[in-house]
């Protein structure tokens, strides 16, 4: 089983407010990222009925408000089909301790988990399938998409290295791990487009009117 990590509970000090709440397209930010993760579990169940590979994938919300307050009603009745866990902190969260909620009541079944930030607005449901995929053919210990000689989100971590990440202290992220053992990467060939990330009022604006034209 892997399970999907979406991480929503940042300070955003670059943004300045919650950028997650912020429109984009039909939905939120945070909304779109999570609407592409629900459609790629939908190609990965589809290609499971097609190929002799199986399993289950479980998504993880971390984020400072009700869902209501990002997701369509459609988007809501999606997750909790899917059986999805929507976990609400009081206040904003270093990247260390969203972390560490994301990773609560990981059982024997979870084998890889893979953290996807809520404001990569580049990502796409076939390409998180095909990570999906790749995981289950290759059973990696790190797979980390790359664009040239550039690594981005999802990363994905294999369960016995949840000990190091538990031990993650304030802004320090899951690749600080992950650089302890470049040695063990299963680097997947994606766009550069699929990195698109929301980090300032400016670069908001601008992906906005690209996306309205």
């Amino acid at each position: 089983m892997v399970r999907f990590v979406v991480m929503a509970a940042g300070l955003a000090t670059r943004m300045g407010k919650d950028k997650l709440v912020l429109p984009w397209k039909d939905t939120t930010v945070l909304g779109y990222v999570l609407q592409t993760v629900l459609e790629a579990l939908i190609l990965q169940e589809q290609r499971f009925v097609e190929s002799s590979h199986s399993g289950v994938t479980e998504v993880y919300v971390v984020a400072r408000h009700p869902m209501e307050i990002y997701l369509t009603t459609d988007c809501i009745r999606r997750f909790h089909a899917c059986g999805g866990v929507w976990i609400q902190v009081p206040s904003p969260k270093p990247l260390a301790e969203t972390i560490r909620s994301g990773l609560q009541d990981i059982n024997s079944k979870v084998h890889w988990i893979g953290f996807l930030p809520g404001d990569q607005v580049g990502i796409t449901a076939p390409r998180l399938a095909d990570c999906l995929q790749q995981i289950l053919l290759v059973s990696p210990d790190f797979l980390v998409p790359f664009s040239g000689d550039k690594a981005g989100s999802p990363v994905f971590f294999h369960k016995r290295y949840v000990p190091e990440l538990l031990a993650l202290q304030g802004e320090k992220g899951g690749r600080e791990v992950l650089y302890r053992y470049p040695e063990l990467w299963e680097k997947y060939p994606v766009e550069e487009s699929l990195f698109l990330d929301v980090d300032t009022p400016e670069q908001y604006n601008a992906l906005r009117g690209q996306i309205s034209k």
